[in-house]
């Protein structure tokens, strides 16, 4: 069955993984990705960015040397929530994490 809970961002690397390894023999690194998101603020076209951030957790060994600070990101996967101290905390768990290279012709 597809989830209906699919989230793809594309940002860069906040900081490098931290990497949690676990008795079990497993690791996952976790990480944020920043999201610029840019928008109109006057009819004449003046734009302003608000930066958005992403907690995001991966458990493929596979990627964690592309999760470095300032490496821009693809990420795919979905959102799960935890309650920490009562309050909600949401982050993405990613299915997949891709290097971003950026169209030059784009601008």
């Amino acid at each position: 069955m597809k989830r209906v809970n699919n989230f793809e961002i594309t940002g860069n690397c906040v900081a490098d993984a931290r990497l949690h390894s676990f008795s079990t023999g497993k690791q996952k690194a976790t990480f944020s990705v920043a999201v610029n998101y840019i928008y109109e603020t006057t009819q004449e076209g003046e734009k302003k960015s608000v930066a958005e951030f992403f907690n995001v957790e991966t458990w493929d060994k596979n990627v964690f040397d592309l999760i470095k600070k300032g490496a821009p990101l693809v990420v795919k996967g979905f959102r799960k929530g935890n309650l920490v101290n009562d309050k909600p905390y949401y982050y993405i768990v990613a299915t997949s994490v891709e290097a971003f290279v950026p169209d030059p012709k784009e601008k």
